[in-house]
């Protein structure tokens, strides 16, 4: 078993979350809304364990290595931060979202 990472949300995903959610609310229903917050919230819980083994987001020309995984069609967007034992979710948004907003990442 390997070591147990912290999961940190900076506040541009925790922004993220909540439009998502808002979004949702409006478009959808309470339930979806409240189905999909908490399926993105339980995998990042799951990011504590193992997060190198998810892919590497292409598309990116920033120094920093990203990862991601998938929950439905939402993209949680992360880095690790080896020596504290983090792992840091940068950005949530939806798999078919413009590419070009990953320039902009921390």
């Amino acid at each position: 078993m390997g070591q147990t990472y912290q999961v940190i949300l900076t506040p541009g995903a925790q922004n993220d979350i909540r439009n998502i959610y808002d979004y949702l609310m409006e478009n959808a229903s309470y339930e979806s809304a409240e189905r999909v917050r908490l399926g993105i919230e339980e995998e990042m819980i799951n990011l504590a364990d193992m997060p190198e083994s998810k892919g590497l987001l292409q598309g990116t020309t920033s120094q920093t290595v990203y990862r991601r995984v998938l929950k439905w069609s939402y993209r949680i967007i992360f880095t690790i931060e080896e020596a504290e034992l983090r792992v840091l979710v940068v950005r949530i948004d939806h798999e078919k979202m413009d590419p070009a907003g990953l320039e902009n990442l921390p």
